[in-house]
């Protein structure tokens, strides 16, 4: 097994790139950690779906990645030399977060993979993963607590708020249920030039 030392990620639900990573984020520093070398079918998978590798591999990385004093139980670093996730299992195999590296850390990965031969990964797709890459993570992040604050708001018919947030955009006056769904439309469509008032 080939090994990646001294790296730090950031383990989340959903891939995201190092240029979003924040502040209040929790990294993990890596001592030491597996790699293995996938082939571009497989990377594509990866990003593409939740996958569950088999029971042999999962055994395979048992405890193979150190952070200091401790081990994780079950991550590994995968690459097809033109990109790097580090993927974290749960005991079933089940990719539960991924993280991407820092640059210069992915460049070193991606060299040393050039010297690896492909490993065998075998896995299985569970389903799909929506990916919606036209919003930043901050834009994710405000597009969700409009949709749940406008949700809240009209589920718990506090209609005078949802009332001064449509007349920030619009002058016209509909029913109450009218105002709520064009202010949905607004934030599923992306429509950032009217959420900034919102």
């Amino acid at each position: 097994m080939n090994y990646i030392y001294d790296i730090v990620l950031n383990f989340n639900e959903e891939y995201i790139e190092c240029f979003e990573w924040d502040k209040k984020d929790e990294y993990t520093y890596i001592d030491k950690m597996p790699i293995y070398v996938v082939n571009d079918t497989s990377m594509n998978d990866i990003f593409g779906n939740v996958i569950k590798i088999n029971k042999n591999l999962l055994d395979e990385i048992y405890n193979k990645t150190h952070t200091g004093d401790n081990k994780i139980k079950y991550s590994l670093l995968v690459t097809d030399r033109n990109r790097v996730v580090g993927l974290l299992f749960n005991e079933d195999g089940l990719v539960v977060k991924r993280s991407s590296l820092l640059i210069d850390e992915e460049d070193v990965v991606i060299d040393e993979a050039n010297l690896i031969t492909l490993d065998i990964f075998d896995y299985e797709i569970i389903k799909p993963i929506y990916h919606n890459h036209f919003l930043s993570r901050k834009e994710k992040y405000i597009k969700d607590s409009l949709l749940n604050e406008i949700n809240y708001l009209y589920n718990n018919k506090i209609y005078d708020e949802i009332n001064y947030l449509y007349y920030e955009i619009y002058s016209n006056n509909v029913s109450i249920k009218d105002k709520y769904n064009k202010i949905l439309d607004i934030i599923n469509n992306n429509n950032f030039d009217k959420i900034k008032y919102l």
